[in-house]
């Protein structure tokens, strides 16, 4: 429910959509949700550009940044707003690849990831200096969270060891 009750600050500068998992050229269940939400709020935000961050992983065919860039423009979104960042393999490499892509930190950043994800996206954002940095969180409704939301529990304390966050 946090995707439908948090507040969603309009007007960024930037949203960065980090990536998941793409099947051959399909969009993965988590990975559909985060493009929806960054559609939506494109439309919605026409001044604002977006960074679509994810690399071409095993039995991708293309990279996520790619998958999101067609789906995007096939439901309208103007190719020049979109920048795509396709060398991450990880949330931490999203954020420092993509901030690279932006060029500075002086500038307002939405987050666009799975709500059981948003913490971390955000709080490794921080860590990498973004000073203006909000969360959007897409909706993921299905039996994997029972998976997912341990392991972003373990995730969330590797991090904090490794100094991610």
């Amino acid at each position: 429910m946090l995707w439908k009750i948090m507040k969603v600050r309009p007007d960024l500068d930037y949203i960065i959509v980090l990536g998941a998992h793409v099947a051959g050229t399909r969009l993965s269940k988590a990975l559909l949700e985060r493009t929806r939400r960054a559609l939506r709020y494109l439309e919605e935000n026409p001044e604002t550009r977006a960074v679509l961050s994810g690399g071409q992983g095993q039995g991708e065919q293309i990279s996520e940044a790619e998958a999101m860039y067609r789906y995007l423009t096939e439901h309208g979104i103007d190719g020049s707003r979109l920048i795509l960042e396709d060398r991450s393999t990880n949330t931490k490499e999203n954020l420092d690849f993509s901030l690279e892509k932006i060029g500075t930190l002086d500038t307002s950043i939405g987050i666009v990831t799975n709500h059981f994800h948003v913490f971390r996206g955000v709080a490794i954002g921080r860590k990498c200096g973004c000073r203006q940095i909000y969360p959007i969180p897409a909706r993921y409704r299905t039996w994997r969270l029972l998976v997912y939301i341990p392991r972003e529990i373990l995730a969330i304390i590797k991090d904090k060891i490794v100094g991610n966050l």
